[in-house]
């Protein structure tokens, strides 16, 4: 028996009988039990020993759940300690753990893709603009020797075909004074580059000097300076090499294409430092030169290899030589050398 008043009340733990169990079924069924514990199910009387139990339950009160559940049970799971078979045994990688939760927290690890795809992207395209603007410098270089390429055509067609060359100094010496102030010079002695006057001075004019200013290097040398005593450039102000016109070798122009006339500034002669005779042209920071041939075409060659011959065009000789003293002559007609 129960007894509502008592604090540990104890329930029979007599098993149910069969006709008991149906009956509670059919009460959780249809939901109809009353305070009084007095139940008709479907005209069926509810046994005794049941009647008695519903009684004393329908005499508890009924029961609230403190306000604080939440929060008491929230701490409490808080306090319950880890085991320690569950912890690493280095406490350090627990601790990075956490640390690379926190750093591939999902925001974070899309913040961070996002600003790697943004480097990617300026990487890509500070590349893109050099390059392109690597390749309108070399354009803007070959379209200059294109044009330089018809004043040779018309200056060789009122002189017989021939490149333009001044009056061969007494001395045979091609090299500017200023590269050899030890060597004793003609008084009308005069570099390469003073053969091209017939073509680029009055009173033919085919050109200007200022076509001889390479765009690459436009930027530090704007302005053709002279010699106030001669009517040719300072050599260092020029931007390009002419073949060489003080040899017994006179060459053509209109030929075949094979013969290298002028092209981006010899490096034997120009940049500084260690030149090796295998180097493109300091004009375009060694990637290679534009040369214009005796026929008008002008190519794009990242050696100095050129022609039919792979001839070094910086150098004479086989070996080339690497120092030059002024007087030095091709060895033969496809022997070609562009100074200054």
């Amino acid at each position: 028996m129960l007894n509502p008043d008592s604090d540990n009340q104890e329930i029979p733990q007599k098993p149910l009988a069969d006709h008991e169990a149906a009956y509670i079924d059919a009460i959780l069924e249809h939901g109809n039990l009353d305070h009084t514990g007095e139940q008709n199910v479907d005209n069926v009387a509810c046994p005794p020993r049941l009647t008695e139990i519903i009684h004393a339950l329908s005499q508890l009160p009924p029961v609230e759940p403190p306000a604080d559940l939440t929060r008491r049970t929230v701490a409490a799971a808080g306090a319950v300690a880890i085991p320690p078979s569950v912890l690493p045994a280095d406490k350090s990688m627990l601790t990075n753990t956490r640390l690379q939760r926190r750093i591939w927290d999902p925001r974070k690890a899309d913040i961070a893709v996002m600003l790697v795809a943004a480097a990617l992207l300026l990487t890509v395209t500070i590349f893109q603009l050099n390059k392109a603007r690597t390749l309108a410098v070399q354009s803007s270089c070959a379209n200059n020797l294109a044009l330089l390429g018809t004043a040779f055509g018309q200056y060789s067609a009122t002189n017989n075909g021939l490149l333009p060359s001044e009056v061969i100094p007494a001395d045979h010496n091609w090299l500017p004074r200023s590269m050899a102030p030890q060597l004793h010079r003609a008084a009308n002695a005069h570099c390469n580059l003073a053969d091209l006057s017939p073509m680029l001075n009055a009173p033919a004019r085919y050109s200007s000097w200022t076509r001889m200013i390479c765009p690459a290097v436009a930027g530090t040398s704007t302005t053709v300076l002279f010699n106030p005593a001669e009517d040719h450039p300072v050599w260092s102000s020029i931007g390009y090499s002419y073949i060489d016109q003080l040899s017994d070798y006179h060459h053509h122009w209109g030929q075949a294409g094979h013969v290298a006339v002028l092209a981006d500034r010899n490096p034997l002669f120009y940049g500084g430092g260690a030149q090796q005779v295998n180097m493109n042209s300091w004009n375009h920071n060694c990637l290679g030169q534009n040369v214009l041939y005796d026929d008008g075409s002008v190519f794009w060659t990242r050696t100095p290899d050129v022609g039919p011959m792979h001839d070094n065009i910086w150098t004479l000789g086989r070996p080339p030589l690497r120092v030059y003293s002024g007087v030095e002559e091709p060895a033969s007609r496809y022997d070609i050398i562009l100074v200054p």
